[in-house]
Order: C-alpha cells, then sequence, then structure tokens
C-alpha cells in the first residue's frame, strides 16, 4: 500500500530531529570525511549542515571537483580553454568566500595554470597560509589531451609568492607538493621550516634555493625531486636526520651529495654519477636507473655498492655494450643485499658475448643474494655466428645462498645460455629456476611482429635444450 503524500511528509519530519541532534563532533568528522564536492551537496541538508561545510577541512579543486570535467578532456580550442580558466577561477574564489578559513588541513589545486594567473594563485596561497593549512598541494601542468603537450616555457611558470616561506603561516606546512611552477626564496628567508614532505616536479629553481631550502627542513621525512631545472650539482652539507625516503629522477645531475644517516628507501633515475649518502647506514630498499646509451654495468658493480652496501632490496636499470671486455675497475660488494632485480638493455651486436657474459659477476658482487631476477633487452637480434671469437673469460663463483632465480628476454644468444649455465652450475642453494623468452619487465620493440615471435620460439627451443630438470635433480626449472 503507497503512502500518502500526508504521511511521506510527517516520516521526513520526524527523521529531521534525528540529523539535528547529532553532536556537533561527529558532525564535524562526517563532513571532514567527504570530498569537497560532497560537503557542498550536505550543506543542502540544513542550516548546521550549511555552517559546518565552511570548516570543511579539505579544500582541494580540480576540474572534476570545480567543472565537473574529468581530466584529458580539454578542448583544443585556446578560447574554449580560456572561458573554463575562467569559470574555474570564479567558483573557487566563491567557495574561498564563503570558507570561515578555520580547520583547513589540506589545501590543492590542480588546474593549467600559468604566470597570468599569479594575483588568484597568490590570494589563493595566502588564503592557505592565513588558514594555517598544514599540506599545500599546486599542480598547474600545462594543457594537455590526448597525448599532446603544450610548449611550456619556464618564462610563464608561476611563481611562488615571497611570502609562502617567510609569512607565520609558513611554519605550520608540514606537506608541500609543486608542479610545474618557480620557486625563488626570499632574501630575508632565514627558516626554520616543519616541513616533513617536500615534492617539487618540474620546478624552476636554482641550485642555491634548493639546498638553503633543505638545509632549513631539519624535520624533513621524505624528499622527492623530479626534472628539477636548473640544478647540476646537489650538495646538502646540514645533515636531514629525519629523512627516511628520497625520490631524485630526471633531473641532470652531475653529483648528489646528501647526510641522511637515517635513510630508508633511495630511488635514482639519471646519468651514472657521483652519488654520496654520507653515513647512511640503513637503506633497506633502493631503486637505480641509468640513463643514455653508454655501458654502465661498470658503475653498478663498482660504485653503487659504496653509497648502497647495506641495501637489501635493489632494482637497477642499466645498459650493457656487447664489445665491453672485463672491468677496469675492482668489484665491489653489496654486503646485505638478499633480492636483486636487474634490467639490463644490450646495446650492440648481439653475436658478440664479451658485454654479456659479465652479467656472471653478479654472484660475486652480492654474496648473501637469496632471489635474482634478471631481465635482459637486446635491440638487435642478427642471428647466431659459428666463428671462433676471443672473449671475457670469466671465473667460476660458487653461490650459497641463492635460491630462486628467473630469467626473461632469453632468445637464445649463446652469450645468455652462458650466463644463465653459470649461474644454475655455481648456485648451489638454488631450488627453483623459470625461463621466459618474453621480456616481463619492460616492452621490447623488435620492430616487426614475426621476427618477435621468432625470437621467443627460439628462445624456449634453447631452453628446453640445455635447461633440463633431470641434468638439475634439485631445481624446480620452470620455461614458459
Amino acid at each position: 500500500m503507497m503512502l500518502s503524500p500526508v504521511k511521506c511528509t510527517a516520516k521526513r519530519s520526524k527523521s529531521e530531529p534525528v540529523i539535528h541532534s547529532l553532536p556537533e563532533g561527529i558532525m564535524h568528522d562526517i563532513i571532514s570525511r567527504l570530498t569537497l564536492k560532497d560537503a557542498v551537496r550536505a550543506s543542502l541538508v540544513s542550516t548546521n549542515w550549511r555552517r559546518l561545510w565552511t570548516c570543511h577541512s579539505n579544500l582541494c579543486f580540480d576540474s572534476p571537483t570545480i567543472l565537473n570535467r574529468e581530466y584529458g578532456t580539454i578542448s583544443r580550442s585556446s578560447s574554449r580553454r580560456g572561458r573554463r580558466r575562467r569559470r574555474f577561477i570564479r567558483r573557487v574564489d566563491a567557495i574561498l568566500e564563503s570558507h570561515s578559513g578555520t580547520g583547513l588541513r589540506r589545501f590543492g589545486i590542480t588546474f593549467a595554470l600559468d604566470a597570468r594567473h599569479t594575483e588568484h594563485l597568490d590570494r589563493w596561497l595566502k588564503f592557505a597560509l592565513d588558514s594555517r593549512a598544514s599540506e599545500i598541494a599546486v599542480n598547474l601542468f600545462p594543457v594537455f589531451y590526448k597525448g599532446f603537450v603544450r610548449s611550456y616555457e619556464w618564462e610563464d611558470a608561476y611563481t611562488l609568492p615571497s611570502h609562502m616561506f617567510s609569512s607565520q603561516g609558513a611554519s605550520y606546512i608540514e606537506s608541500l607538493e609543486l608542479v610545474f611552477a618557480s620557486l625563488k626564496l626570499p632574501r630575508d628567508f632565514y627558516g626554520p621550516l616543519k616541513l616533513r614532505v617536500l615534492d617539487l616536479q618540474s620546478v624552476h629553481v636554482s641550485e642555491g634555493d634548493l639546498e638553503l631550502l633543505l638545509s632549513k627542513c631539519s624535520s624533513l621525512e621524505c624528499l622527492r625531486l623530479g626534472r628539477c631545472y636548473p640544478v647540476l650539482n646537489l650538495k646538502v652539507q646540514k645533515p636531514l636526520c629525519r629523512l627516511r625516503n628520497l625520490s631524485v629522477r630526471g633531473c641532470q645531475l652531475q653529483v648528489m651529495e646528501f647526510s641522511a644517516p637515517n635513510l630508508a628507501k633511495f630511488e635514482y633515475s639519471g646519468q651514472a654519477i657521483p652519488i654520496t649518502l654520507g653515513e647512511s647506514m640503513k637503506p633497506t630498499e633502493a631503486t637505480v636507473t641509468l640513463l643514455g646509451y653508454d655501458d654502465t654495468l661498470e658503475h653498478v658493480f663498482t660504485e653503487l655498492p659504496k653509497t648502497l652496501s647495506h641495501v637489501e632490496t635493489l632494482s637497477v636499470n642499466t645498459c650493457i655494450n656487447t664489445e665491453v671486455v672485463g672491468f677496469s675497475n675492482c668489484l665491489m660488494k653489496f654486503t646485505h643485499l638478499i633480492k636483486l632485480e636487474v634490467t639490463v638493455s644490450i646495446l650492440g651486436d648481439s653475436r658478440i658475448r664479451n658485454g654479456i657474459l659479465r652479467l656472471v659477476s653478479l654472484l660475486e658482487v652480492a654474496p648473501l643474494l637469496q632471489r635474482l631476477e634478471l631481465n635482459m633487452l637486446p635491440h638487435v637480434s642478427v642471428g647466431f655466428s659459428n666463428e671462433p671469437e676471443a672473449y671475457w673469460h670469466f671465473r667460476p663463483c660458487a653461490h650459497s645462498h641463492l635460491e630462486q632465480f628467473e630469467v626473461s628476454g632469453f632468445i637464445g644468444l649463446r652469450s645468455q645460455l652462458e650466463v644463465v649455465l653459470c649461474i644454475l652450475d655455481n648456485a648451489v642453494a638454488l631450488r627453483r629456476m623459470s625461463v621466459e623468452p618474453r621480456v616481463t619487465a619492460h616492452d621490447r620493440v623488435f620492430g616487426h611482429l614475426a621476427e618477435f615471435e621468432l625470437d621467443i620460439r627460439r628462445g624456449r627451443e634453447c631452453a628446453l635444450d640445455f635447461f633440463s630438470p633431470k641434468d638439475y635433480p634439485g631445481v624446480q626449472i620452470e620455461i614458459f
């Protein structure tokens, strides 16, 4: 039986006091768990809720929230983009005008704005500072759509206002994230700051300003730098004793020096450069990607252990030139390494074994290694040669800890076969080995699909011929 309109009204009137009678603390907690859009919608419930949303602790403005548009749907038309920017600015202004400025915890802007919108951005950041926000995120990534990125000049980048680091509100910032902006410290900047997290991506900042900023962040726990320009030498003399996570990617550095005695996780992507982390004795996890087309395997075996001798889990991306013979410097050891993932791009004539055979030194540089994942990416497949050649002879190195060995990108090259057989024969504790002709770590480009399938079939046939479980009864061998 359907309820009459009168009865429905009665039911609603009975439910309203329940909402009104909620303790204010509970209502604050409910509002704080909602997104900005949902909090504004909740304000329509009653006068009390309307008052509460103006104390919302999380003000994050982006295209989906303010314009109801998903990322990547930006028009090619500059006039349309201009109208959307103006609409975005008006709506952000309206929300900030209604907000009380109290209880603000996180403040964020994610929209394609630049120096032309300095007046608005300065005003919004001043609001965040005056409201004592502890987390500030500004992402001004340029307009993009369907993979296209507008050409971006640093002269167009928005520059953070000087009061960002000199006002009283700056002392309340614990997390600062910047994307596509320019950072210049004021002349009267003395610090200190209470920053625990600093994330700078595609930020224009000088070496001096960055080093000065970091020297004033004694509470810093997490530092992420990506494609920051024009920093070449990053040297921070003052110890960052609380720094636990450090990530530096694509910054075109020539030298990097930190003193981070309690560092736990390290990530680097760039050219092979000298890296000093001071007396850091506790990093347990590291990821290193060496960019470029030079042979960097020697850097991995002779330089990285100096910085990461105590690391337990390591992922390395490096290049091998097949014509490089041996090593010019003494190999160093990863004395605590347990798990190692190595991805190597093989450059040069794949018929030459010299460079690839050096991979057997993995057993020597990591004496306590228990799990090894070796991903090989031959760039050119040119078949095999039975012609005799003078190649670098490796010495056997018995290894008593390696239990699991995984290989991908195995296409049956003679050098690959010798490396795998050497590890298989010398790892006396080995329990499991898997061989995958396909490259599982990265996409591999051969050109034509027919050639790709030929390499996979050849690698599988080679593995079946040489890695017979009958020859290694104590090892579980899987060939995919």
